[in-house]
């Protein structure tokens, strides 16, 4: 459970909505309580957010959240998916993150995306017969 704690909690579109300053209030004031009394106060807040997240859903709320109307026929893209999550993961998995919103945003060409996997002198042999198909287009 500690192991989260050098993670920074950022708080979620959804957090705002299910949770209060009171709940806050709470969770903020249980390490000062009794391990019983901890139990109890955890279980009262999560039941409340957890209410608050289904009378959102019944009531419409939570279109209001969605990154896209699918009345206007925009959906939103995995890439901007994976940049709104990004935020939230730790420095590796950002960087995972980061890779494959690249690939899926076709950012680099697949050669390049293969000489990082190569050696530096690999990426220099490559480079050079790059070089050279491209001269030998030049002169045709």
């Amino acid at each position: 459970m500690d192991d989260y704690k050098d993670d920074a909690f950022k708080p979620t579109e959804l957090d705002y909505k299910t949770c209060d300053s009171h709940l806050q209030m709470m969770k903020a004031a249980l390490p000062y309580l009794g391990l019983r009394q901890q139990r109890m106060i955890s279980m009262y807040v999560r039941v409340q957010e957890m209410n608050r997240t289904m009378r959102m859903f019944s009531q419409g709320e939570m279109t209001a959240m969605s990154a896209g109307s699918e009345e206007e026929g925009k959906r939103p893209s995995v890439s901007e998916m994976l940049e709104a999550i990004k935020p939230y993961g730790n420095t590796y998995e950002q960087e995972i993150i980061s890779l494959i919103s690249n690939m899926t945003k076709g950012v680099s060409a697949p050669m390049e995306q293969l000489k990082n996997f190569l050696s530096p002198e690999q990426q220099s042999r490559i480079d050079t017969i790059q070089f050279m198909m491209q001269a030998m287009q030049t002169m045709t």
